[in-house]
């Protein structure tokens, strides 16, 4: 059972890596197409750490064009109104050449460089319970959280390890309830 679990983990990064090498500017944050699945979305509530981010605000609620700037060494945490889960396979988007469907996105523009972790709850072999930094699955649209975190995350980190800003509008995260559009 835990090989299993290693070898979808290490699948997941594969297939990670390759959309990041297809993605056009490497900041996943697309809206669906035509005949994707729209699921409702809710967004950043509030700002919890800071470091090197000019207009910090500026990047919760809904995308509006005004956005936070994350400078080269910078990092922005923030609280999502909601948890994020982890989605199921979608069998059609599989066949299309994908895989999970995402969790959620972050809208903005700017550096290539970055990483983006949750917080997850982790339980040790002696039973006790803390936090971690986890990193988060990108995608060319957005992000999921792993398989395994099963009770969620509304803890977000974005952090820039390029040589350029980063500008992020927003941080959004999907429903479990999808719909086709």
């Amino acid at each position: 059972m835990r090989k299993r679990r290693l070898l979808s983990a290490e699948l997941l990064l594969f297939l990670s890596a390759a959309f990041l090498a297809a993605a056009p500017n490497g900041f996943p944050g697309k809206t669906p197409g035509q005949g994707q699945l729209e699921r409702s979305k809710f967004y950043a509530l509030q700002v919890i750490f800071e470091k090197n981010v000019q207009d910090a605000k500026d990047s919760l609620g809904a995308p509006d064009g005004r956005h936070a700037e994350i400078l080269p060494g910078g990092q922005l945490v923030v609280l999502m109104e909601k948890k994020l889960y982890p989605f199921p396979i979608f069998r059609g988007w599989l066949e299309g050449g994908g895989g999970l469907a995402d969790s959620g996105s972050v809208v903005g523009k700017g550096e290539t460089d970055f990483s983006l972790e949750g917080w997850f709850l982790k339980q040790t072999t002696q039973c006790k319970q803390h936090y971690v930094w986890r990193p988060l699955v990108l995608s060319i649209s957005g992000f999921c959280v792993w398989l395994e975190c099963e009770a969620g995350v509304d803890m977000i980190r974005i952090a820039n390890s390029g040589t350029k800003s980063l500008f992020v509008d927003a941080v959004l995260g999907y429903g479990r309830r999808a719909e086709r559009r």
